[in-house]
């Protein structure tokens, strides 16, 4: 009997033990948790030039008076780089505040082709991906002078050189200049035939 009493109070201390570990690993899970999360006064926007500051505060979830974690500060990052306005994002929480600091890309005011007269400017300007009330990225430049010359070789202009100038009009506004080199036509010297058995090459040179 009292082998039967030791082995009841044994089986419940093992399992008040396994109610109680379970138990212990959820009040950490929590406490990790909240300790992770911060609370914030007020959200404060710097840097910005034309973009308003309530816009990029609604582009952010984090909110004055509402836990947030690492993760929505991610989120919020990703966010204003999805807009496609800015070139650079820092979110940093200065003791009760959220400090948004941004990098605005500068505003095309003018699209400018200088040189051409075998494409006309309009023809440039469906080629190139910089337009008018547009950003400005360097990426966006290098690529456009890609389209350029690309434009020029559909035409049989092979060697046509392009250049750029960017002028900054203040107001973080910019003028974009295309200067064009167009070059000469490309010409065929000579066309020769090889392998050509069943006709001569004066017959094939007819063709084409």
């Amino acid at each position: 009997m009292k082998a039967s009493k030791f082995l009841s109070a044994a089986s419940a201390v093992a399992l008040s033990a396994a109610l109680v570990v379970p138990g212990a690993l959820a009040v950490q899970f929590v406490a990790t948790s909240a300790a992770e999360a911060a609370v914030v006064s007020r959200v404060e926007v710097s840097g910005n030039q034309r973009v308003d500051a309530d816009t990029i505060r609604n582009y952010v979830t984090i909110k004055p008076g509402k836990p947030f974690s690492s993760a929505d500060i991610d989120e919020a990052v990703k966010a204003l780089f999805g807009t496609g306005l800015f070139s650079d994002v820092q979110i940093n929480q200065v003791g009760s505040t959220l400090v948004i600091k941004v990098s605005e890309y500068q505003v095309v005011n003018q699209v400018l082709f200088q040189g051409n007269k075998k494409l006309k400017d309009n023809a440039l300007a469906v080629a190139v991906q910089l337009k008018p009330r547009g950003t400005f990225s360097q990426q966006a430049l290098d690529a456009d002078v890609e389209a350029v010359k690309a434009a020029y070789r559909r035409i049989g202009r092979d060697d046509a050189a392009v250049t750029t100038q960017i002028m900054d009009l203040g107001d973080n506004r910019v003028n974009v200049i295309f200067n064009i080199n167009e070059g000469g036509r490309t010409q065929i010297a000579a066309i020769n035939f090889v392998g050509n058995s069943a006709y001569s090459s004066r017959r094939l040179s007819d063709v084409i």
